[in-house]
């Protein structure tokens, strides 16, 4: 295993609360381990912090949801404050990670190689989902294998954007009501997301590596603090059924001969696969 240095003017951040340093320590092991060198801690938004919440974009029912938790509040305001810490350093890419992401021996070599080349993608998404998906037809970017990402998808631990990513994100949400890993993978006609094929890394909750790392980095807060996961609001009558009532017609369209057309042009439909040195 080589060590792989980020290209000149991109940088790369793992997402991190103070308080934590058990999962600090997870990270750096992750680093030293693909051999990626210069990935360096943000520090997270605190849920437990009121303070630090103060003049957030959430507003209820202007996203996919209407209500969202303290904790995912937070977990938004933190992905959106390493967005735009590349967007004010210029930084023409940027690898984001969460403090719990099991990563392949492969993950710096590819996570160099897309930092080097910006211009062929708003996102690649670098981790596993937990649930079947579908994609387009694989493509190369940086010598990397890809696909088009067609639909929302689970879990956003690991990823890379571009500049014009960051920028066309921090716009978007200036005002929210989505979880991070939804509204980052939303489908729109200016937004050039991407699946690395095979997965480079994987949540611990996923991984069935989870019994040899330290119970901090297994269990998220985020679901298991009562005190920022209470009091969701799922909102009025009228943005529910207009919810149940795109996700019924996106389900027709696959159903009435989308999905045999995807497959029919190379795309793939089912579970992300893996680097062959990570389980799920």
């Amino acid at each position: 295993m080589g060590r792989h240095a980020l290209p000149p003017q991109t940088g790369a951040f793992y997402i991190n609360l103070d308080r934590v340093p058990a999962r600090q320590a997870f990270m750096e092991t992750q680093f030293n381990h693909t051999g990626l060198a210069g990935a360096l801690r943000f520090s997270a938004t605190d849920a437990q912090n009121p303070d630090a919440l103060v003049g957030n974009g959430y507003v209820p029912g202007t996203g996919s949801r209407w209500g969202l938790k303290t904790s995912e509040i937070a977990c938004f305001e933190s992905h959106r404050a390493v967005w735009k810490a590349a967007l004010d350093q210029n930084l023409q890419a940027v690898a984001v990670f969460e403090d719990d992401v099991e990563m392949s021996t492969q993950a710096g070599a590819v996570i160099a190689g897309l930092l080097g080349d910006a211009g062929g993608y708003d996102m690649v998404k670098l981790d596993y989902s937990p649930r079947s998906l579908r994609f387009g037809p694989e493509e190369s970017i940086a010598g990397v294998p890809v696909r088009p990402m067609l639909e929302m998808a689970p879990s956003a631990a690991a990823y890379v954007l571009s500049l014009e990513g960051c920028r066309k994100l921090l716009s978007w949400s200036e005002r929210y009501s989505d979880h991070l890993d939804d509204f980052i993978s939303i489908p729109r006609p200016d937004w050039r997301m991407y699946q690395c094929f095979p997965a480079v890394g994987v949540q611990m909750i996923w991984s069935k590596q989870q019994d040899h790392t330290v119970e901090e980095v297994k269990v998220s807060e985020r679901s298991q603090d009562r005190n920022i996961n209470s009091g969701l609001d799922k909102g009025p009558t009228w943005f529910r059924i207009r919810r149940e009532l795109l996700a019924t017609r996106r389900k027709l369209y696959w159903r009435m001969g989308g999905q045999a057309r995807l497959l029919q042009s190379g795309g793939f439909v089912g579970f992300i696969p893996c680097a062959d040195d990570l389980q799920v």
